[in-house]
């Protein structure tokens, strides 16, 4: 089955869902617990979910985004402000990456929901927090909003691209300029899971490769995922995208945990 094709059957399928939810009107209730939700509820979420959430607070990695215990630390003789233990120690292709959440069970649980129970209504509620973070607290200035790809045997298995999703809304909530054609994912790879960092880093060299170069070229990106891990698949559509001519790469995503 082609890209194409795949393309059509994601769009069917959450042309469905938009008809479900008006038929069927899922802003009456928590996407999350399903309670009726009060007048007021930020982005169909009620209040008691949206207080349990694991935001991200400060202090962070000003690199990757991830949590840290405090703003510096001793390494030696030296104080070092602002970066993680793992960004210490290992330079990233990406400008600057963040989260909106903690990757908690209760965050790999939705993650799980949207991802393979088919709950596509979740991706829009997750954009949202997403281009809030994106939005509140950054100045990133970006030419333009592109997704992860999947390699159209996942897709093919999975139905959709749950990283396409999330840039497709946070684009139309920013005003940016969005594709889904430029990065492809050109080596289906083996799954991560239980891959470390430098496992992680090997499994995806030359994974990801550049359609149209004229269409980056010069231009500031914003790459869109679920999960950041260790950095390697930022890292990698990171390569890919520099040598085709974008001029850098922010990274922004669903959750992250702390250091492995």
């Amino acid at each position: 089955m082609g890209h194409d094709e795949m393309g059509d059957i994601m769009g069917a399928r959450l042309f469905m869902e938009a008809v479900l939810g008006f038929i069927y009107p899922r802003s009456l209730y928590c996407v999350l617990c399903g309670n009726t939700l009060m007048p007021g509820a930020r982005m169909g979420v009620c209040d008691a979910c949206c207080s349990s959430l694991p935001f991200i607070h400060p202090p962070t990695c000003r690199t990757c985004g991830k949590p840290v215990e405090q703003a510096d630390f001793l390494v030696g003789d030296e104080t070092v402000e602002g970066i993680c233990p793992d960004c210490l120690h290992v330079s990233h292709d990406f400008l600057q990456a963040t989260s909106v959440f903690e990757y908690t069970s209760s965050i790999q649980k939705l993650i799980y929901r949207y991802k393979y129970d088919g709950e596509y209504s979740l991706g829009a509620t997750f954009s949202v927090f997403m281009a809030e973070a994106l939005t509140g607290h950054f100045g990133w200035k970006v030419d333009l909003v592109l997704p992860v790809p999947l390699h159209p045997n996942r897709l093919k298995r999975r139905g959709f691209n749950q990283s396409a999703v999330l840039s497709t809304h946070i684009a139309e909530i920013c005003g940016i300029d969005h594709s889904e054609d430029i990065l492809c994912r050109c080596i289906d790879t083996p799954t991560q899971t239980r891959l470390g960092r430098h496992g992680r880093a090997e499994n995806l060299k030359n994974a990801f490769c550049v359609r149209d170069k004229s269409k980056i070229d010069g231009k500031t990106l914003l790459l869109i995922d679920d999960v950041y891990t260790t950095g390697a698949t930022a890292d990698s559509c990171t390569i890919a995208l520099k040598k085709a001519g974008a001029a850098g790469v922010f990274v922004l995503t669903l959750a992250t945990g702390r250091n492995i």
